[in-house]
């Protein structure tokens, strides 16, 4: 019987664990929804956590890098939705909505409805 609890103990433990490491609750303000056009700089299509870095001016006009997160999916699950290494193109202009980082850092998730990637010439990415 107390290994039982024990091992319940463990379990509980590592999920909140997982929890906290993969939750976006709190980290983006799902509440909003922004839109930027800029450069891509960089695609990052690597574990654990794929990011494309978008060189695009803020809301008072300054430039700045920002970080675009697919929501807490790695390689495999993005790969199933239709991305690849080669999805992005550096210097490639993309049109991104989604939700800012809620520290105000320039970052935005484009997991949720009405959040995604759009090429400039208005095609759905991936496709």
């Amino acid at each position: 019987m107390k290994a039982g609890a024990f091992t319940a103990a463990i379990v509980f433990c590592a999920a909140a664990l997982v929890v906290a490491h993969h939750g976006q609750i709190g980290l983006f303000d799902e509440s909003r929804i922004i839109e930027l056009k800029g450069t891509v700089k960089q695609w990052n299509f690597i574990n654990p956590h794929p990011i494309l870095v978008l060189d695009a001016p803020d809301d008072k006009g300054v430039r700045k890098d920002w970080d675009v997160y697919f929501g807490p999916g790695a390689v495999p699950s993005l790969r199933r939705q239709g991305f690849a290494p080669d999805t992005f193109k550096v210097g490639e202009t993309v049109i991104v909505k989604g939700h800012p980082a809620a520290s105000g850092a320039p970052g935005v998730d484009v997991l949720g409805k009405g959040t995604g990637v759009t090429r400039e010439d208005g095609r759905s990415v991936p496709k």
